[in-house]
């Protein structure tokens, strides 16, 4: 994976109260430039930044860019194949204190959630997270108990994505 050069100065830049680029991030990775290339393609694209992005979003991105995208349930993915991209959407529980004893409801938009939503990209047996920087695979179930950046959290569902 080529990491973009400008991961720290625009995830700083973008880093806003519960929102940021790591979507944008895993685009960036996937098309092998820069998080600014990505972010000026989103707007020459007709997407709306609104200080974050969602599944359909990324999918749109993906599509209008000639990538052959399929979601799937994390617990229904097949074996990771070298030859894909994964964007995978993991849920850090949140700490809101009323939300805390009923994690993960509430995804018709990621401000009722009792989760936040964070995007993390998976190729080649490598795992990049624009907070957290690369690492190999087998440290993934460290990363989700929150042995990183963030608090504890579960992988909910995960993009798969071919050139086409």
């Amino acid at each position: 994976m080529k990491i973009p050069t400008d991961t720290k100065s625009m995830t700083e830049k973008y880093k806003i109260n519960k929102g940021g680029i790591c979507g944008q991030s895993c685009l960036a990775i996937i098309e092998e430039s820069s998080i600014h290339e990505v972010m000026y393609d989103w707007t020459a694209l007709g997407l709306e930044f609104r200080g974050w992005s969602g599944w359909k979003q990324l999918r749109e991105y993906l599509e209008k860019k000639g990538f052959d995208v399929k979601q799937k349930r994390w617990n229904k993915l097949e074996i990771l194949h070298e030859d894909y991209f994964y964007i995978l959407r993991v849920q850090w529980l949140g700490s809101n204190p009323d939300k805390l004893n009923k994690p993960f409801y509430g995804y018709n938009h990621w401000s009722e959630a009792s989760a936040h939503t964070h995007f993390i990209v998976v190729h080649g047996g490598k795992v990049f997270c624009n907070e957290d920087g690369l690492f190999e695979f087998d440290g993934l179930s460290k990363y989700l108990n929150g042995e990183g950046y963030f608090q504890s959290g579960v992988i909910t569902s995960a993009m798969r994505i071919k050139s086409s």
